[in-house]
């Protein structure tokens, strides 16, 4: 058996994915899949710096969205998938996860559709439990480092006001240098419209909660002085999904849950209130278009054609600085979780984020957390959080995620 199979290892973000995990210390037993076998064959004989014995060790699959049998031999064969092929509204993403599910594997996939994310949670949550598949959708950048930090900055809190303690509101602030993707505008244009608006906060929750959805134009961000955090097209989902773990842990009882008050706000840092206005207001504008004016959508496509990206160059280049903040709800208790990534987040160290997150549920299956254990749709922060930051600041080269209490410290110096 595999521990990692690699369905879509020809796309953009699936070629980053094939060249870490042939490349990881560990040397896990992979293989790519896909529909077109001389064109995955092509991206695993060209893999760099791979030794020639590593890449013949490398096998191929034939797998096809549109061959549900191919799908299940394909689950049945791994004890982990990645599924890097998106749209995963229009390319199958469900018919994947499904057959995950059913073969009682780890299933990871990159999808910011918070409609799909809903449908694994709705038609696929009692099946992995029975078979006690782990299934973690948005394990890209979105939604990983902005789920991940908010779990860590709470539990900073947590020590100090103990496991019944309530989270005010956590701010997520971060710097950020990237690139975009043909398949991320190509999954932005097909959203479905109700996931592109900013409503429906708590829509991937098993729990609701009583905060109201609204777009702050200038999120205050204290953790990088006077800079203003803007809205951004990944607000919304990361939103949602930081909810879902929120409403998955206060469900289960669990001694890391956030408590009964809690709200998540985040913002990408611009230089001021009037730039993060701004930048908040041309993205509104883009989404408006896209849900009135269908051509505007065909245009953005047509920018950067699907399946590709920046170049190598461009994306070692790439880098984030996130600072994420707990307030506890006695008003002076603050927990500080910071998360820095060398290399594009958005593509090549994605590369690196859904790769650990799959060899954790291959690798470290008994490490992962008891949601894990138990099995269903969870995510990054619930399926195991720890074993997660363990095996990225190990192995992802370049990624690294500190926490500590900021109670009396400077939230703009402390794991600087």
């Amino acid at each position: 058996m595999y521990d990692v199979v690699l369905y879509g290892a020809t796309g953009f973000t699936g070629g980053f994915a094939a060249q870490y995990l042939a490349e990881h210390p560990q040397k896990p037993r992979i293989a790519f899949a896909g529909r077109n076998l001389a064109k995955v064959r092509a991206v695993r004989d060209g893999l760099v710096h791979v030794s020639k014995e590593r890449i013949e060790s490398i096998d191929l699959l034939e797998a096809s969205a549109d061959d549900k049998e191919s799908l299940q031999r394909m689950a049945r064969s791994a004890k982990a998938v990645i599924n890097a092929v998106g749209p995963y509204s229009l390319l199958g993403g469900f018919d994947v996860a499904q057959a995950v599910a059913e073969a009682g594997g780890g299933y990871v996939d990159l999808t910011g559709e918070s409609n799909v994310f809903e449908r694994y949670v709705k038609e696929l949550t009692p099946v992995a439990q029975q078979t006690k598949a782990v299934l973690v959708p948005s394990s890209g950048f979105d939604c990983l480092p902005f789920d991940l930090t908010t779990y860590f900055a709470v539990q900073e809190v947590k020590k100090k006001l103990g496991a019944d303690a309530d989270i005010d509101r956590v701010v997520c602030g971060y710097d950020i240098g990237g690139s975009v993707s043909g398949g991320t505008l190509a999954s932005m244009v097909n959203k479905d419209p109700e996931a592109l608006k900013f409503t429906r906060p708590y829509w991937l929750s098993p729990v609701q909660g009583t905060m109201t959805a609204k777009i702050i134009n200038a999120l205050p961000l204290p953790q990088f002085a006077k800079k203003s955090g803007a809205f951004t097209f990944l607000t919304a989902h990361n939103l949602r999904v930081v909810n879902r773990s929120w409403g998955l842990l206060q469900d289960a009882q669990s001694p890391h849950r956030y408590g009964r008050t809690f709200q998540y706000f985040e913002g990408v840092t611009r230089p001021s209130k009037l730039a993060a206005c701004i930048a908040s207001s041309v993205v509104r504008l883009i989404v408006w278009l896209l849900l009135h004016v269908s051509l505007f959508g065909k245009l953005l496509m047509r920018s950067v054609p699907q399946g590709t990206g920046a170049p190598m160059e461009k994306q070692l280049q790439g880098f984030l600085n996130m600072r994420t903040v707990a307030y506890g709800s006695d008003g002076r208790t603050q927990g500080l979780a910071v998360m820095k990534v060398k290399g594009d987040p958005g593509y090549l160290k994605t590369g690196a984020f859904i790769s650990e997150v799959a060899l954790a549920i291959a690798l470290d299956r008994e490490r992962l957390s008891p949601l894990g254990q138990k099995g269903g749709v969870l995510t990054p922060a619930t399926v195991g959080a720890d074993v997660v930051v363990e095996r990225l600041a190990q192995y992802g080269g370049g990624i690294s995620l500190q926490a500590a209490d900021a109670t009396h410290g400077d939230l703009t110096q402390l794991l600087a």
